[in-house]
């Protein structure tokens, strides 16, 4: 039983660092369009095509709720907010 229940833990330890990683994608992508940083430049570009793929599938799904469609910038903050739900509530399951 312990072995199922540390792989369970594990998972749950991978999860918080890809929405970490994540996270701080979507972060500094939203700093540089705010700022416009030119050190900021080139991870941006690094990191532009994953930034396009959230943010299509949140605007689908926002356009599925809400009917409506959002700019980057709101979209970029409406998916910090939903991962930092996400994890509170992972957190509550474990």
């Amino acid at each position: 039983m312990g072995l199922i229940t540390n792989i369970l833990i594990g998972i749950t330890h991978l999860t918080f660092v890809a929405m970490d990683i994540l996270m701080a994608m979507v972060l500094i992508k939203a700093i540089y369009c705010r700022w416009r940083m030119k050190w900021l430049e080139p991870i941006v570009n690094a990191i532009e095509p994953l930034i396009i793929q959230l943010t299509n599938m949140a605007q689908k799904i926002s356009v599925r709720v809400t009917g409506r469609t959002y700019p980057e910038r709101t979209l970029l903050i409406l998916i910090v907010v939903f991962m930092c739900f996400f994890r509170i509530l992972i957190c509550g399951v474990f």
